[in-house]
């Protein structure tokens, strides 16, 4: 027995519209979770950036204030908005300069536990070795 053409089409008669309300959720959070990431990330990277030059300032002046105030600095300018609650931390020894770069970044979805975000480099200091005389 076959149907008219009419019976079978308006079986299907706002279908569209409730697999829109089904899937949008699913799509708005994968939308929404894909952001977070790229927040994480780009929070790192204003991390990891603040840390190698407060480092390289460590390495060449000797000097942790120094290192400090260029770490804190560089957050300042390229990490705002994306870098909360950062903190510069400094450590200048006689052989070795380390400054570590923490902070949380920004969050969109409250729900979602963000982890703090960490950098760290290390290198020698730098000093000048007067070549022996021949």
């Amino acid at each position: 027995m076959n149907l008219p053409a009419r019976s079978r089409v308006r079986g299907e008669s706002g279908a569209s519209a409730i697999e829109l309300v089904l899937y949008m959720p699913i799509l708005m959070f994968t939308i929404l979770f894909a952001v977070q990431f790229s927040l994480v990330y780009l929070g790192g990277q204003v991390a990891s950036g603040a840390a190698r030059e407060a480092a390289r300032t460590a390495r060449v002046t000797g000097n942790a204030g120094q290192a400090q105030a260029v770490g804190e600095r560089i957050v300042r300018q390229i990490g705002r908005g994306v870098l909360d609650d950062a903190r510069v931390e400094p450590r200048v020894g006689a052989e070795q300069a380390r400054v570590t770069v923490s902070g949380q970044a920004s969050q969109i979805l409250p729900f979602l536990p963000i982890p703090r975000v960490s950098e760290t480099v290390e290198g020698p200091v730098e000093r000048f070795v007067q070549d022996a005389a021949p």
